[in-house]
């Protein structure tokens, strides 16, 4: 893969590591390289419900206090402006995070086609702060006939003088496939009795949609998160990035629509019909 379409958020990982990283993370205005591009906005799906759950950890069902078993997941979501013609990205405070998921087995939570309605799990919300950032405490995600493995993120920020919300980027994060492959084979976790993903990264419509901002790539490419696992918990990040001037649209493989923020066509997240529980 050449320079040009090495994904913005895995770039920026990398110079975190380098000496004085820290420094400019914590800075007003970090200046990234010139070619940064806005996140890809893909299909929003089906099972977004503004629950306005405002929690980290979101295994935790309020209803009942059950937690969501299955390998635990630390998610960090950094949310920046950017300006792509400068280069400069400002940390974004304030803004509403919202992200919800499957569990182990591939259910969401209220969901009718998941006989789950009135539950609550894997779904919540976190405001960023000074630095743009948002941490939750998660399970690794399960799968369901017809995607790869997946997480939704939707940012809404509130415009200063308005009490309304704008939605800003609506996506979705994925995840290396051996990594997947590994934990969904571990014996010890409950993923074990599904068996592994139906539907590759290289089928995934979502995945392989393409990303208007760079001709021939596909929208999957720049939406992998930065993963890390021991043998007790996983953490992953991501660093969103919002040029309002410069978006970055998809629109999947097989459908004619689904731009940003859209539905991605009737059934299932990603145009898919709805998921049915699975038989363990």
């Amino acid at each position: 893969m050449s320079q040009r379409l090495v994904n913005t958020p895995r770039r920026i990982f990398l110079r975190s590591a380098g000496a004085g990283a820290a420094a400019l993370v914590a800075s007003p205005l970090v200046q990234a390289a010139l070619g940064d591009r806005s996140t890809v906005d893909v299909t929003e799906g089906p099972y977004f419900v503004d629950e306005m759950l405002n929690r980290s950890d979101i295994r935790i069902d309020p209803t009942d206090g059950s937690t969501q078993a299955g390998l635990l997941l630390l998610l960090t979501v950094t949310v920046s402006s950017l300006n792509s013609t400068t280069g400069v990205v400002t940390p974004l405070p304030n803004a509403m995070v919202d992200i919800w998921h499957c569990n182990a087995l591939g259910l969401y939570s209220d969901v009718s086609a998941n006989s789950t309605v009135g539950k609550k799990f894997l779904r919540g919300y976190q405001l960023t702060d000074k630095q743009g950032k948002t941490r939750f405490k998660t399970i690794y995600p399960g799968w369901y006939s017809g995607r790869s493995p997946h997480i939704h993120c939707k940012v809404r920020q509130v415009p200063v003088g308005s009490s309304g919300q704008t939605t800003s980027l609506t996506t979705q994060f994925f995840f290396d496939e051996t990594l997947s492959q590994l934990v969904y084979t571990d014996s010890n976790l409950p993923y074990y009795t599904h068996g592994l993903p139906d539907q590759p990264h290289a089928t995934d419509q979502v995945y392989q949609g393409s990303n208007s901002c760079v001709q021939g790539a596909v929208a999957g490419d720049s939406l992998k998160l930065q993963v890390a696992r021991t043998t007790q918990y996983a953490s992953a990040r991501f660093d969103i990035l919002i040029d309002t001037g410069a978006r970055c649209s998809s629109t999947e493989t097989g459908m004619t629509g689904g731009g940003p923020g859209g539905t991605g066509g009737p059934g299932g997240p990603g145009g898919m019909p709805p998921p049915t529980p699975p038989t363990p």
